[in-house]
């Protein structure tokens, strides 16, 4: 028995930090601000490519050649379409594609007169600056 005695009694349980629920909680926030700058990335990626095909349909619009005729009015109302954005620009190009049918649908076109012309370079003015 005197042996008991010289045992000693166990300690009590020992505090272990638990640091699981700040670990978790940075995860979050991190996957959070994570998405939205991928969201703020795709946004700029989206509105740069649209001002970049803006462009190129003003480049290809101002390239058309006059010469032959039916082709051109093909080309023009592509083009002209895709850039009717404002509601003048989108009357010139009603008024503009109009005009242009008599050059479209036949065999041989006849070239392109005042009218028509004038037409197309104030749609140019107008949409394109």
């Amino acid at each position: 028995m005197d042996s008991l005695k010289n045992l000693k009694d166990i300690r009590g349980l020992e505090k272990i930090p638990d640091l699981s629920y700040y670990i978790f909680l940075a995860l979050v926030v991190l996957g959070i601000l994570l998405f939205i700058s991928l969201v703020i990335y795709m946004y700029g990626v989206i509105k740069k490519r649209k001002k970049t095909k803006r462009k190129l349909y003003i480049q290809k619009l101002k390239g058309v050649s006059l010469k032959d005729s039916k082709k051109a009015a093909y080309e023009i109302t592509k083009y002209a379409r895709k850039l009717a954005d404002t509601k003048e620009s989108r009357a010139i190009f009603e008024r503009l594609e109009e005009d242009l049918v008599k050059y479209k649908y036949k065999k041989v076109a006849p070239k392109f007169d005042d009218e028509s012309i004038k037409l197309y370079r104030l749609f140019l003015e107008v949409c394109c600056g």
